[in-house]
């Protein structure tokens, strides 16, 4: 214990005179050294007072998160020794640009702070290491759209950040997990100045990948680097910064199985199976461009049960090397019920990435061949792929089997693709065709040599309905034949080839035979009935109808016609001769109409039963052009003229000899016909048989009726005036009363 004491005494001695002797040197110093030193050490106490306080309260995240839209920055406990220098604990740091937010975590940095570049307005950080990183990027639907770039922004150098104990990293759903290490570098001068990416690199060993949570690779081992050149956003935009990327990559990994299931729902499934696949790549870029020697070769072994319940086996195969080209490899081993049956050996052009990540920009590069049978949530895309008339467009999903030999992206003669079962629409002249059935699209050649696809479809359950009201059908049918040819293979962009269809129906069952009305006047409806309906067209490739033959069929038809209701059996076999599809207007040359069984009640009001008549059009045209009108020349042949005697007002005041022309057998008639909205006008109306002859004008209108008749039997003859009902007999000079009368169409 006296000895412990006695040594406590010579320590505070030496101490003691240790201290003099400094305050001694100290004082003997001159007077600017001695404030100079006070000074720096007040300001040094004076930064870690204010550097600390700064960083560990809510003003320093204050001062970071001024546009926390854009960007956001918290961290916990924080220090910083002397200017330039910080060790931050849990950082996180996040934000956004146009559609991508982004975020990254760390346990701990340390970084660093060049203090005399911020004279010269950049933002110069020679190092920061990180430790425990996680973070990724993923798409929003908010989007940002920065400012227009201005003068005068500051610089941000970071030369280099090295991140150990990478743990986490993702991209939307896709997740790499595991334990890696990373340096990056960039520069990027703010108010919409250039940026770059220094050489930066990455590595991770014993990783997993994960996709929606479902563990697609294992225990991969991925390495490599990358740098983007100087660029700014108008330079570079989106996937155009890859025309200035330099990168390598290699990738090993153990993949998954895949396994086809039905859910509780009934709904067929695919998932992962942990094991049995492989990958292996490696891939060198510059400029945007793979350099040759490049691979890639994945495998993944198929399990379960396909759509049908069969069993699944065999094993996915993808293959792609870089030569002077990209050649591709990919197989898909056939079974029953699957949803992908595929053998395809492709080569993609050139060694340039396609960067519009789109169809259209892949397919002018790709000549090979595809051998396959595919399950598609939606076959849209098919009837461009063959140059189909955009009026023809199929909906929903289901199978395609494809046997398709490209060039360029073309394909060329020999392929064919067939959809089994398939929904079609097809639009022709504002009328909509849908149903289910199926498509073969043929590539050959034609008479002339050039490259022809011929497109089959056939319907086995279909609906006809107007493009206005497609929700009410108006003829529906089991059996529809379409045709198209496309003549070449016209260069995108540069529209269709010559393109001609041939559509055919038969029996197709009309439910409301009113839907032909609007072909007719308010002078000839159809009040009512059913029918069937048959047609053979030839339609062009805009869907509108060249020619070709229409067919309806209606038993008990309610009809009305100049005032009269008459009820019977119609038949209409319309004939399209030529059609003016700019003009609307249609050629029905050789049209016939039958009506059969007819009855109705005369101007008397008397009942008459089985009447017919036919009508032939030798000439006729429909405009469908507003106001849509109707004109041609009619032959007709009837059981008698007491029809068209009784739209002049019936037997009442009329001689009585003209009573016995309604029962004088048979008569043969023509005239001028046109009909347009609410007007019928009947010209140059001829009647006669062996016995009587009958001429006639007549013009009916809503609410007026007015025309010319003169009758002749034998020696008598007979003249009428009828006017808004009213009628006139000119029985002396009849003839010479008729003919002064003028016509009413030119």
């Amino acid at each position: 214990m006296e000895a412990r004491t006695r040594t406590s005494a010579t320590a505070r001695g030496v101490i003691q005179r240790w201290w003099a002797a400094w305050l001694a040197f100290w004082r003997g110093r001159p007077r600017w050294l001695r404030r100079t030193v006070w000074t720096l050490l007040v300001a040094y106490g004076v930064y870690l007072l204010l550097g600390n306080l700064f960083l560990n309260t809510p003003l320093g995240t204050w001062t970071a998160n001024r546009k926390p839209e854009k960007f956001q920055a918290q961290w916990g406990p924080a220090v910083t020794l002397f200017p330039g220098h910080v060790v931050v604990r849990d950082v996180r740091l996040q934000g956004q640009v146009r559609n991508t937010a982004w975020d990254i975590q760390a346990e701990r940095v340390r970084g660093r702070l060049a203090l005399w570049p911020l004279l010269r307005k950049e933002v110069r950080v020679p190092a920061i290491v990180a430790s425990g990183v996680t973070g990724g990027a993923r798409h929003v639907r908010t989007h940002l759209e920065p400012p227009p770039p201005r003068p005068g922004g500051w610089t941000l150098l970071f030369e280099r950040i090295a991140a150990d104990h990478v743990r986490r990293g993702y991209f939307d759903e896709l997740v790499l997990e595991g334990d890696g290490t990373a340096t990056f570098g960039f520069s990027k001068q703010l108010r919409g100045g250039p940026m770059q990416i220094l050489p930066s690199s990455f590595r991770f060993d014993d990783a997993r990948l994960l996709s929606d949570g479902k563990e697609w690779l294992d225990g991969i081992r991925i390495g490599g680097g990358f740098s983007i050149d100087r660029h700014t956003r108008a330079e570079a935009p989106g996937a155009r910064k890859l025309l200035l990327t330099d990168g390598v990559v290699s990738v090993d990994a153990e993949g998954a199985s895949l396994r086809g299931y039905f859910d509780p729902q009934g709904h067929f499934r695919v998932a992962t199976v942990q094991g049995g696949g492989q990958l292996h790549a490696r891939l060198e870029m510059r400029d945007g461009v793979l350099q040759p020697g490049g691979t890639v070769s994945w495998t993944a072994p198929m399990q379960g049960v396909g759509l049908t319940g069969a069993a699944l086996g065999g094993e996915m195969m993808l293959q792609a090397s870089v030569d002077d080209d990209i050649v591709l490899r990919l197989q898909v081993p056939e079974r029953a019920g699957g949803a992908l049956d595929l053998d395809a050996e492709l080569r993609l052009q050139g060694r340039q990435l396609p960067l519009q990540g789109d169809l259209h920009s892949v397919l002018p590069r790709t000549s090979g061949h595809v051998v396959g049978n595919w399950h598609f949530q939606s076959l849209a895309w098919v009837p461009r792929m063959f140059n189909a008339p955009p009026w023809l467009e199929l909906d929903g999903s289901g199978d395609l089997v494809a046997d398709l030999r490209l060039q360029e992206g073309r394909p060329m003669p020999g392929s064919h693709v067939e959809l089994p079962d398939v929904a079609v629409a097809a639009t022709v002249m504002d009328n909509l065709i849908s149903g289910q059935g199926r498509v073969r699209a043929d590539l050959g050649t034609g008479e002339s040599g050039r490259l022809q696809t011929s497109i089959g479809v056939q319907l086995e359950r279909y609906s006809i309905a107007a493009v206005q009201a497609a929700s009410t059908p108006y003829a529906k049918g089991d059996d529809l034949r379409l045709d198209v040819t496309v003549e070449g293979v016209p260069s995108r962009g540069n529209g269709l080839g010559a393109t001609h269809a041939h559509l055919r129906f038969t029996g197709a069952q009309v439910p409301d035979l009113r839907v032909y009305n609007r072909f007719l006047s308010g002078q000839m409806r159809i009040e009512g009935g059913s029918g069937t309906a048959s047609a053979d067209l030839q339609l062009d490739g805009a869907g509108g109808i060249g020619h070709g033959t229409i067919g309806v069929q209606g038993h008990g038809a309610r009809m009305s016609m100049g005032g009269r209701d008459l009820r019977g059996d119609v038949a209409i076999d319309a004939r399209l001769k030529s059609a003016d599809l700019q003009q609307r207007q249609f050629h029905l040359d050789g049209t016939g109409v039958r009506l059969d069984n007819v009855s109705f009640r005369n101007a008397e009001g008397q009942s008459r039963q089985g009447w017919w008549t036919r009508v032939d059009l030798p000439a006729a045209r429909i405009d469908l052009a507003a106001p849509d009108s109707v004109s041609g020349k009619v032959k007709v042949q009837a059981r008698d003229a007491g029809f068209l005697l009784d739209l002049f007002g019936g037997a009442d005041g009329w001689p009585r000899w003209m009573d016995r022309l309604v029962d004088s057998g048979q008569v043969h008639a023509s005239a001028q016909v046109h009909w347009q909205g609410d007007t019928l006008v009947l010209d140059d109306v001829h009647a006669r048989n062996d016995r009587y002859q009958v001429q006639a004008r007549l013009r009916l209108a809503e609410g007026d009726r007015r025309g010319h008749l003169y009758a002749r039997m034998g020696v008598l003859a007979a003249g009428m005036d009828l006017r808004n009902g009213q009628r006139d007999m000119h029985l002396v000079g009849a003839r010479e009363w008729f003919e002064a009368q003028p016509a009413l169409l030119p």
